[in-house]
């Protein structure tokens, strides 16, 4: 059996690239399309009409509940008008003549003016009308026919409410510019005894109603409606469907305010539109999928097969030994590409490695060499310091004998361990050798420390500091002329340690200032400088290093910054 089916797998792996390519990407396109068209077409007409029923369903009760807020608010608006005591007070005012009605009018618009700002539907109020059995007062545009308020109908019907308010169906007026549908909000205004003083009319435009529809996520062709108790239309959002149409949806609405209901109308066309669409537009991707694929299939082989068997090639040469510069470059897919560029890198960094280390390797032979040359130098320099030291002894030359202990000291300081970090009271110590060295030179200047004691453990590089003493010495006091004075001031700082050497010499005019900055980074001048400046940035990174500010005539100050770190007393021993 195992026999029977090796053929098989002998013929497919002799099968090209290409059609293996095309094998495997039709059944992923085509499947996966045909099978979504026909699961979509087939489950849209079930789940959509459940579906299109709850959406419809919560929009129209959302719809239904801003509606009923915003008509509430209009009668909360006319309560309040009528139960404050300033306008009651206004209205029962019996007007002597014209110009009294129209102190009157002022000082009702006053307080008409503070109500109407209070909330933002207040701005489809078309106007506010206040009658009398005395005057009658508008706040706003008034129409031409006093929106009818005058009417005896109109009253009765206010009046029979008794006080509550009463909405009457929108009505076509005008003001003379423009016409407007408009709702009337009335009821009765009383005062404290509860006697009639007039009517209260609230003119609302009906777009405070038509604004819902128009923003409402009801998708188009969707008929909205707002119906009185008997189903008697109110406003609608202009949509009209065909009474005769079949297969119509219908969702109702019917806990709105003054029994008002809403009501939308959808037809099943409509609903079915968009997944005829959908099909139409699947039919199409997959036959456009079709034909990609077989472009991007051939592309695929051709950016493929050829680079690999190149890449093979490339990679058999430099195993055997050939130099990077003979290798070949050629195009195709990106990650081919860049894999032949990778290869080539690596073949030269190879390269590069093997000559390093030959290099490393006559470096080091040098260096042993001038080891094994130099190994007699300390001990030569030993020997004569102590034949100085005691000639200096026999002849009672203190001053001589104590430079060569201090000389002493400093070369076995130099010479002990192996560069590492040493505590800074070792520094600073073999700086008093090296002051008591120097001011054979220059006799009259004072070395200053100010370091505290918790400080003094701290790590520093071994000769740090000597080199900014002598360039404090050599340029800063050896030209001043009055008594000179170095201070090493230490002090730590957010996890950094600060030393700085202050000298009180000439100072240094800014345009050098800025060069001999500028020569941290250069060995060419200022050497002791860029060294100091190097190392630290070697030993801790590019954050740390030397900072210089100097006042021309008082002196110069180098901070040099370091991070914080402690070094046990037993490693410096």
């Amino acid at each position: 059996m195992f026999k029977a089916k090796l053929p098989n797998i002998l013929r497919w792996g002799r099968i090209r690239m290409p059609y293996k390519l095309l094998l495997v990407y039709m059944p992923l396109i085509l499947l996966p399309a045909l099978a979504g068209t026909y699961l979509l077409t087939s489950s849209y007409t079930d789940s959509s009409k459940a579906q299109t029923s709850e959406y419809a369903t919560d929009l129209l009760s959302l719809m239904g509940q801003k509606m009923d807020d915003r008509l509430i608010s209009y009668e909360k608006l006319s309560k309040q008008i009528m139960t404050d005591d300033g306008l009651l007070s206004l209205i029962s005012l019996k007007p002597s003549s014209n110009y009294e009605k129209f102190q009157i009018q002022n000082a009702i618009n006053e307080k008409l003016n503070v109500f109407w700002l209070g909330a933002d539907q207040n701005v489809y109020i078309r106007a506010i009308k206040i009658e009398t059995p005395d005057a009658q007062y508008t706040y706003g545009k008034n129409a031409i026919d006093d929106f009818a308020v005058g009417d005896a109908d109109y009253k009765q019907q206010i009046e029979d409410m008794k006080g509550s308010a009463l909405w009457f169906m929108p009505h076509l007026y005008s003001d003379g510019y423009e016409k407007f549908e408009a709702f009337r909000l009335g009821r009765s205004v009383r005062d404290k005894n509860l006697n009639v003083l007039g009517t209260l009319t609230i003119i609302i435009g009906t777009n405070t109603i038509t604004d819902f529809f128009s923003n409402s996520k009801f998708q188009e062709g969707v008929a909205i409606k707002l119906l009185s108790p008997d189903n008697a239309l109110i406003l609608s959002n202009g949509v009209k469907i065909n009474e005769d149409e079949r297969q119509l949806l219908t969702y109702s609405q019917n806990q709105l305010h003054n029994n008002w209901h809403l009501s939308a109308q959808l037809s099943l066309n409509k609903l079915y539109e968009p997944i005829y669409r959908i099909v139409r537009l699947a039919i199409f991707i997959v036959l456009v999928c079709i034909v990609i694929g077989l472009v991007v299939t051939q592309l695929l082989a051709m950016d493929l097969v050829i680079p690999i068997r190149r890449l093979m090639i490339n990679m058999k040469h430099g195993i055997k030994g050939v130099r990077p510069g003979k290798l070949k470059q050629f195009g195709g897919a990106i990650e081919i590409v860049e894999m032949n560029d990778t290869f080539i890198s690596v073949m030269y960094e190879i390269e590069q490695l093997v000559d390093e280390v030959s290099k490393q390797e006559a470096k080091k032979k040098d260096a042993e060499i001038r080891v094994l040359q130099n190994q007699m130098s300390p001990h030569f320099l030993y020997n004569t310091l102590n034949s100085i030291r005691w000639m200096a002894m026999i002849q009672k030359q203190d001053n001589i004998k104590e430079m060569v202990d201090s000389l002493n000291q400093m070369l076995t300081y130099a010479l002990r361990g192996k560069g590492d970090p040493v505590r800074l009271a070792t520094e600073i110590a073999m700086l008093r050798n090296y002051v008591t060295i120097q001011k054979v030179r220059f006799q009259h200047f004072q070395f200053i420390t100010d370091i505290p004691q918790e400080l003094e453990d701290m790590r520093v590089p071994k000769f740090l500091l000597q080199p900014l003493m002598e360039n404090a010495l050599i340029h800063g006091l050896a030209q001043a002329d009055r008594p000179g004075e170095i201070t090493i001031r230490v002090r730590a700082e957010d996890h950094v340690l600060l030393l700085t050497v202050e000298d009180n010499g000439i100072g240094i005019e800014p345009e050098q200032m800025l060069e001999i900055v500028g020569s941290f980074k250069k060995s060419d001048d200022h050497f002791g400088l860029h060294s100091v400046h190097e190392r630290i940035q070697l030993h801790y990174g590019s954050s740390f290093g030397l900072s210089m500010k100097s006042v021309p005539g008082q002196g110069t100050e180098v901070t040099v910054t370091l991070p914080l770190q402690l070094q046990p007393r037993e490693e410096d021993e």
